[in-house]
């Protein structure tokens, strides 16, 4: 088997090629003990999760954690779609997490008086307007035998 990397950094991408409207949220160990010194998840999550996590990026799965993205998980999920179809993801679907948050809360906090309902027209012209680059891919871990590494998710 062929070594497996992760991000050395939070980041989102499609569940698997075939699903390309699930998007999952990988948060490594670092920034979990970080998240958990500033209280945006509860202390629990790094017994469960010691090693990093990954979660769907939904309102469910997020509150069911306790975890405190700071914005709502559907504009994330609005804001990478869009950008996917103009093709700002890079071929790899992997997007770096700070970046596509910042992206995403700059849309949202546009709208002063509330967040924008997702996939209307003014939503995807805020999300056509934070660039024509392309958001950028996380940096990767050297990567570790697959035994290795799934022996201490098990």
């Amino acid at each position: 088997m062929s070594p497996i990397s992760v991000p050395r950094k939070r980041a989102y991408y499609p569940a698997s090629p075939d699903e390309q409207d699930r998007l999952l949220l990988w948060i490594p160990k670092d920034e979990l003990e970080g998240m958990v010194e500033e209280d945006l998840m509860p202390e629990s999550i790094l017994e469960d999760f010691p090693d990093g996590l990954e979660v769907e990026v939904t309102p469910e799965a997020i509150n069911e954690l306790g975890l405190d993205l700071g914005l709502n998980p559907e504009a994330v999920r609005a804001v990478y779609a869009h950008l996917s179809e103009r093709g700002q993801v890079p071929q790899s679907g992997v997007v770096d997490g700070a970046a596509l948050e910042q992206a995403a809360r700059a849309i949202v906090e546009s709208d002063e008086e509330a967040p924008p309902p997702m996939f209307t027209p003014e939503f995807l012209e805020r999300a056509s307007r934070i660039g024509e680059r392309e958001l950028p891919e996380p940096e990767m871990t050297d990567g570790e035998e697959a035994t290795t590494f799934l022996r201490r998710l098990g």
